[in-house]
């Protein structure tokens, strides 16, 4: 029995049984998992079947889950959770599968050779500079969920990371990370993270930080995201919008007019691209803020009966063990593919360029402050003059968004719960300092 033949039996099952509603989930995969540590590259690859089974109605329900095929004749857990509401079925448009998905696995070779090339071209970029960690993941998967409200869809996700620590010998403090997320590892470009982590460690290395000073800052993506990425109470849910209000300025402007945010769990080429989320509910783009003006936060169906939101697609599961959650799947500013990057920062007559983010953002919403320790150059006519370290870019919330005066081409993610991105942003208002 196929896993679709298997899940739709299950489902028939549930319902002949009493459940007024019920859904299966069904999914296999396989990864490729290269790791580099003090003793050596380790390679393993790992084959993974489950499923997830959530059935009751409105007096109850129970989720379960496990190894291998889905069980017909298994126990049931007691309904004793919430009460359990499923989507009904919609029309799901028309999906042209990436490429992406039908490329084959690294294979051992492969995983290895990427690793430690990688962890040698370091070296030759910057001397002193030593890889302590790296892990190379590439997986890919099939899905297929059926339910009884009519859902019926299979679809297949292909994803690779790679996550590498360095640090400059003799300096702990520049111990740095870098992570990049592609469908795929033929599409992780090594060479451009062996770059960026060149540049972080020595500027972290040269670098100081000047007590207080205010001036335009030009964010690279890394930064960007990173700060989006800790906004995401902002743009996520029905409390997002209470948020967001409290945010805006007195004419309901949250952000400036060069600033547009979406979320698009269909992104052509995207990480997590996919026709439906992870209750089988379409996925598509949805405007959250559109020059400037705040039109709506991320809902799924549920949520979007709390207000006049328009709902999305935009249930994930972080896997086959987990119960389903509305969250982001590509969070993005909306970049200007007439802006080169460079551009950006020869326009800046006294600031500063900053190329990475160094640990969590320091955010709070309702006192309308954020921080974020970064690294970079100072700027003084568009020229990089002095490297910064252990700064502290800090700032309003809003006069953040307010601030925005310019947006690149340059749009790159990172992973954050779902995806997360930013191209090259110019901004005012903000400060940096030494400490907080």
């Amino acid at each position: 029995m196929s896993g679709r033949e298997g899940a739709r039996a299950l489902v028939a099952r549930l319902e002949r049984e009493g459940n007024a509603l019920a859904e299966v989930l069904v999914k296999r995969g396989r990864t490729r998992r290269c790791e580099l540590g003090p003793g050596g590259p380790v390679s393993v690859l790992t084959e993974e079947a489950g499923w997830a089974v959530r059935a009751g109605g409105g007096d109850g329900s129970f989720f379960a889950c496990g190894s291998g095929a889905p069980p017909l004749d298994a126990a049931r857990p007691r309904a004793s959770g919430p009460a359990l509401r499923l989507p009904d079925a919609q029309p799901v448009p028309a999906w042209a599968p990436s490429p992406a998905l039908e490329a084959p696995l690294a294979v051992e070779g492969e995983a290895r050779g990427l690793i430690l090339g990688l962890a040698r071209e370091l070296g030759r970029q910057l001397a002193g500079a030593r890889v302590l960690h790296a892990v190379l993941d590439d997986g890919a998967s099939e899905t297929v969920l059926v339910s009884s409200r009519g859902i019926d869809c299979g679809f297949a996700s292909r994803l690779a990371s790679l996550r590498v620590e360095a640090v400059v010998d003799g300096q702990p403090e520049t111990r740095s990370t870098v992570e990049v997320v592609a469908r795929g590892a033929h599409l992780l470009r090594p060479q451009a993270l062996v770059r960026r982590l060149a540049d972080v460690l020595a500027v972290r290395s040269a670098g100081s930080s000047p007590v207080r000073e205010r001036g335009e800052m030009v964010l690279a993506p890394a930064v960007g995201a990173r700060l989006l990425a800790a906004l995401v109470p902002l743009w996520l849910g029905p409390e997002a919008a209470v948020l967001a209000a409290a945010l805006s300025d007195r004419h309901d402007r949250l952000g400036s007019s060069e600033l547009s945010l979406v979320d698009d769990g269909r992104l052509a080429g995207g990480a997590l691209e996919s026709p439906v989320d992870g209750e089988g509910v379409p996925t598509r783009r949805l405007v959250l803020v559109e020059e400037g003006r705040y039109l709506q936060p991320l809902v799924d169906w549920r949520q979007a009966a709390q207000g006049t939101w328009k709902p999305v697609g935009c249930v994930r599961r972080a896997g086959w063990r987990e119960v389903p959650e509305p969250g982001i799947s590509h969070l993005h500013v909306v970049p200007d593919p007439e802006v080169a990057p460079a551009d950006l920062v020869s326009s800046v007559a006294r600031g500063f360029y900053l190329l990475d983010a160094v640990g969590t953002p320091r955010v709070d919403p309702g006192a309308d402050r954020f921080a974020l320790e970064v690294c970079g150059f100072g700027l003084v006519q568009g020229r990089a003059r002095s490297p910064l370290a252990r700064g502290w870019l800090c700032g309003g919330i809003g006069a953040l968004l307010r601030g925005v005066r310019a947006v690149g081409r340059d749009l790159t993610f990172l992973p954050a719960g779902g995806m997360v991105g930013a191209p090259t942003l110019l901004l005012t208002g903000l400060e940096i300092r030494r400490a907080l």
